[in-house]
């Protein structure tokens, strides 16, 4: 036969095949034929099921790992510093130098060898004589009661493959044992298989187990401790000390029965080993229920799970756990540290002071209704009616809690036993709250003004598997006064944009602080009231804002026009997908948002009008350094629209800043806070929610206080001003420590500022006798001077005396007077 010319590929790949198979097919034995054929399919078959061409390319790269991700977050020194992990199992990868001693010596790898492939060293890949050992065995068992895979096979499972028990993935486990036999060396493969073991409780590795179980590095763990570790490759939750300890004790006995076997340790020794390591159990005081994860480096959780969710947007899940990524934030880590210090003092004195008990009588609930609650979930598709806890549990809690705890702590204290004292004081640390009230909670949030980057987010009063609600975005509550600002400086802008005498308002404009009455399309009658039910006649608007008059807010709003206002209004809000209603009530803070939305809001007043777009992520990197996405390009092509002019942001600051120098917010000074500071306090109808938006010329910064349920009061008297404003004040002060102090600066605004008559606000005639300078943008300085006193005398300057004539009669300030009262 003539053969073509072929090349070297072609020769031994195609044509030699093509053939040998025909060699065999020319056979004039057609059984013969029929036989080669069947075996020939029989081999391709199965060829092609374990062979996978990228194998070729998956094996070479079996030595890398997956590696958790970092969350960065500027120090004081202005350097990036990791707060946060992203992963989905605890792994801290091992190298040759924490391994010492190699072969010979080292503990875990020895411990390791015995138990899981006494032949490693000398196999390549497959243990031919452990398959035939475990196949008899398992015969005579008639069950699966023996493995026959190697090292080196585990390492194929546990990079490429799953724990299904089949041939066809025993077979690829041991075509992908064999390629890994050519590519690394012994050395590398053991440490491939250390690094990639799962021992438990969310570990992955001899180093994350070894943190774990035992708080120590790999290189310091004794003999007992490796062997701990060795014995958890096969079932390791059943065998976990924390889990079943004397079960896990019976198995590290194994493993030492294996080392003294292959000649490692000798008889004493080993039990001399397992003497000393015997403590572990009896000193062990842990959570059956503990994991690795809540190790993992989390210092600040509600930002991390807020960066956590928007980063998913842009980037894999997988790659965010597993791809080693560096996320660089705008976290400032001092600012986030006194944030939380702030509002978790804050919450828990609330909590004591509101003093609102959480239902307690769950299991008469359930005897007494039970029954009829299952008819009525059938009937209208309820929710079924179930606990996470038994019965039993939460009898034994509340008793515990609330009986037992304070006597055992005291006799514990007579006894002098640290493990259950241990275990008291974690109790008392843990514990959401004291004696069944319930928990108040709140949010805090802080954005640079000028840049828009998010120092501080705190979402609530404590991050928990059952409280992890970031309530600075998802909280949406009315914002009471702390909403007025924004209807003043929308009022402003009007007359700025829209000339008209009519129109104009100033902090010097005259208002009636009076009561009023509307009545409603369906006739019910509206009247919005003053926070202490007094109203002082004609009022200035400056001195409105400081005392926070609701009417004078609602005649605001009727003067310049609902129409004239909304679109300004929604501007400064920037929300999207909701309308502001169209009724007096948006001037009281009827529309609700959240704590950000606000934050963003007085964001544009202490930038000097200018729009920001708050940022908490600036770029992330991948492990070699490389950018991968990069927020600050999306963040600065964004155009920073002018929302209001600088003379209104200049107006609207000033009159925020009496407001804490003499106004609602005297609170927000409470800490010490000495900078220039202009913010407003918020009080929802009954007390329910108390608000704090404030800013200095570095920092903007929002405090809601509340129950999670809008119903409840937080008690008579729980304004804004009480409640929030010292929780403000102490972040402020705190976390701009050590930031050098500066004023506010408007750029080019043009201000002007002149005398005005301190009763009327007009120009100050002849006769007026209270004077005061204020501050009005240059286009809106009052022309008409001042007539309303003349003829009328000069006060008596002489105070009254009371009785004591020692002792001078004054008012006694209200701190509470003027904050809202807003009937929805």
């Amino acid at each position: 036969m003539k053969h073509e010319p072929v090349d070297f590929f072609t020769r031994y790949f195609v044509v030699l095949f093509r053939d040998r198979i025909q060699s065999r097919m020319d056979s004039s034995d057609p059984v013969r034929k029929l036989l080669y054929l069947v075996l020939g399919l029989i081999f391709l078959n199965g060829f092609l099921f374990v062979f996978s061409v990228k194998d070729i390319w998956q094996v070479p790269k079996a030595d890398r790992y997956e590696k958790p991700s970092l969350l960065f977050g500027l120090n004081t020194e202005g350097k990036y510093e990791p707060i946060a992990e992203f992963y989905r199992f605890s792994r801290v990868v091992i190298t040759d130098e924490d391994l010492p001693g190699g072969w010979e010596e080292n503990k875990v790898i020895r411990c390791f060898v015995s138990t899981e492939d006494n032949n490693f060293r000398s196999h390549k890949g497959l243990d031919l004589r452990g398959i035939f050992r475990a196949t008899m065995v398992n015969l005579l068992a008639g069950r699966v009661k023996e493995g026959a895979s190697t090292i080196t096979q585990q390492v194929a499972r546990l990079k490429f493959l799953n724990t299904e028990r089949s041939f066809l993935r025993k077979a690829r486990e041991a075509w992908l044992a064999l390629l890994l036999e050519l590519v690394f060396d012994k050395k590398t493969l053991i440490g491939i298989y250390l690094n990639e073991i799962p021992l438990g409780h969310g570990t992955i590795g001899v180093g994350a187990a070894a943190k774990f179980y035992f708080r120590k590095d790999i290189k310091d763990l004794s003999w007992g401790e490796a062997a701990l570790l060795a014995s958890l490759t096969t079932r390791p939750k059943e065998f976990s000390p924390l889990v079943n300890p004397n079960t896990s004790a019976s198995k590290v006995r194994v493993v030492f029965k294996k080392l003294v076997e292959n000649g490692i340790l000798d008889v004493e020794t080993a039990e001399r080993e397992f003497e000393a390591f015997s403590e572990y159990y009896i000193t062990l005081n842990r959570s059956p229920n503990d994991s690795a994860f809540s190790d993992r480096l989390n210092r600040f959780p509600y930002f991390t799970e807020y960066v956590r969710k928007n980063l998913a947007r842009y980037i894999p899940s997988q790659q965010i756990y597993e791809g080693g990524l560096k996320i660089y934030t705008t976290l400032n880590i001092q600012h986030q540290a006194q944030a939380e210090k702030a509002l978790a003092a804050g919450l828990k004195q609330q909590t004591q002071l509101s003093n609102q008990r959480a239902f307690t009588k769950i299991d008469s609930f359930e005897d007494s209704y039970g029954s009829t609650y299952k008819l009525l979930a059938e009937l209208h598709d309820l929710p079924e009616f179930k606990f996470k806890i038994s019965r039993s549990y939460r009898t034994f809690n509340r008793a515990w809690q609330e009986e037992f705890r304070d006597d055992l702590s005291v006799l514990n204290l007579i006894s002098g036993t640290e493990g259950l004292g241990e275990a008291i004081d974690w109790n008392y640390r843990t514990q959401a709250t004291e004696d069944h009230l319930l928990p108040v909670e709140g949010a805090l949030i802080s954005i640079r003004p000028d840049t828009g980057y998010i120092t501080a987010m705190v979402g609530g009063s404590g991050f928990r598997s059952d409280n992890q609600q970031i309530r600075a975005f998802q909280a949406y509550r009315q914002p009471g006064s702390a909403f007025k600002p924004l209807v003043y400086a929308s009022a402003m802008e009007y007359y700025h944009e829209h000339p008209d005498d009519k129109k104009n308002v100033t902090a010097a404009s005259l208002f009636d602080d009076s009561p009023l009455q509307y009545v409603l399309e369906d006739g019910d009658e509206w009247n919005p009231s003053n926070y202490s039910g007094e109203y002082s006649g004609f009022i200035r608007l400056r001195e409105a804002l400081e005392l926070s008059r609701n009417s004078v807010a609602v005649r605001l709003l009727e003067h310049t026009g609902l129409n004239n206002l909304l679109p300004r209004l929604e501007k400064l809000l920037q929300v999207e997908n909701r309308n502001l209603p169209r009724d007096f009530s948006i001037a009281l803070g009827s529309f609700e948002v959240s704590p950000y939305e606000l934050a963003r809001s007085y964001a544009v007043f202490a930038s000097g009008g200018k729009q920001v777009f708050p940022l908490s992520v600036l770029y992330v990197e991948d492990e070699q350094g490389n950018l991968i996405k990069d927020f600050r390009k999306e963040f600065e092509s964004k155009e920073r629209k002018r929302l209001l002019s600088p003379e209104t942001s200049y107006v609207i600051t000033s009159m925020m800043e009496d407001v804490i120098k003499k106004g609602t917010g005297t609170g927000a000074r409470s800490y010490g806070l000495t900078r220039p500071a202009a913010g407003k306090t918020g009080t929802t109808n009954n007390f329910r929610d108390a608000w704090f938006a404030g800013y200095t010329p570095e920092l903007v910064a929002v405090v809601w206080v509340g129950y999670d349920t809008g119903t409840l009061s937080l008690g008579r008297g729980m304004s804004g001003a009480v409640v929030a404003a010292p929780i403000w004040g102490r972040f402020m002060a705190n976390a701009l420590v050590k930031e050098k102090s500066k004023s506010f600066d408007f750029g080019d605004a043009k201000i002007v500022r002149r005398t005005i008559c301190s009763i009327s606000g007009k120009l100050p005639g002849s006769h007026c006798y209270q004077t005061e300078e204020e501050v009005f943008d240059k286009d809106t300085v009052p022309k008409e001077v001042c007539d309303d006193h003349r003829g009328m005398s000069e006060p008596d300057p002489t105070p009254t005396h009371t009785t004591d004539p020692g002792t001078t009669k004054k008012k006694k300030p209200n701190l509470f007077e003027g904050d809202e009262d807003v009937i929805r």
